[in-house]
């Protein structure tokens, strides 16, 4: 899905806004015709028998109920594209802030990763799974914290199974959990990542966080102060 920044109008609302005018323009030809086949009939109407007004007064009044439900829709349109404007602009403030996000992804450098997990209560083992890009593992990491009050950080130093270091970038982290050997315990991984762009579309505010992740903004669990 392609994403616009928050700079202009969607397309959704300018192809909204061309339908009401397409409309309107339509409208007004309806008008011009009514009007002129109405001249043409009073004009050679017989005298003796004259036309029923009354077909033309319901007839001009259908065309000015459409012409209402019409302007109506082209307020409602316009009153729609205000308020997607002003939740784009409302989410800049989120630019060059850290936010947690639900995420199995986490970015490598220097050493360092910016993944969080959290286990349920009861867990007596913890295990995470590093895999590269290609899917293949780098590295497991055994012996985790099963404290289940906060988030821990997945403590990976970028050494891979043979101790020699991987290259900086985007991993993916699976966290199992397990209560004794064979009771499975639900485990979730996060990652604390800076916006640093902000993305409008389809009424919805988007966030580009380092490592070229892209989630919408009700995914952010929480965000440092602005």
């Amino acid at each position: 899905m392609a994403l616009a920044p928050i700079t202009g109008q969607s397309g959704a609302a300018q192809g909204a806004g061309s339908d009401s005018a397409n409309s309107l323009s339509q409208l007004g030809e309806d008008y011009t015709r009514f009007l002129t086949l109405l001249t043409a009939q009073v004009q050679h109407q017989d005298p003796l028998a004259p036309m029923d007004a009354t077909q033309f007064v319901s007839q001009l009044a259908q065309l000015s109920q459409v012409e209402q439900a019409v302007k109506s829709n082209s307020n409602l349109e316009s009153l729609g594209a205000q308020m997607g404007s002003l939740l784009a602009v409302s989410g800049a403030d989120m630019l060059g802030r850290e936010v947690t996000v639900s995420s199995s992804q986490m970015t490598l450098s220097n050493g360092v990763v910016d993944g969080y997990y959290n286990v349920d209560e009861g867990a007596t083992q913890v295990t995470a799974t590093i895999t590269d890009p290609v899917g293949q593992v780098v590295r497991k990491l055994t012996g985790l914290s099963t404290d289940a009050s906060s988030l821990q950080k997945i403590d990976w130093d970028g050494l891979d199974e043979y101790g020699n270091p991987v290259l900086d970038g985007t991993y993916t982290v699976t966290v199992t959990a397990r209560r004794g050997e064979d009771d499975p315990v639900g485990a979730y991984t996060y990652r604390k990542a800076e916006v640093q762009e902000v993305l409008f579309t389809e009424g919805q505010n988007y966030f580009k966080l380092t490592g070229d992740e892209t989630i919408p903004a009700e995914a952010v669990l929480a965000a440092s102060a602005g």
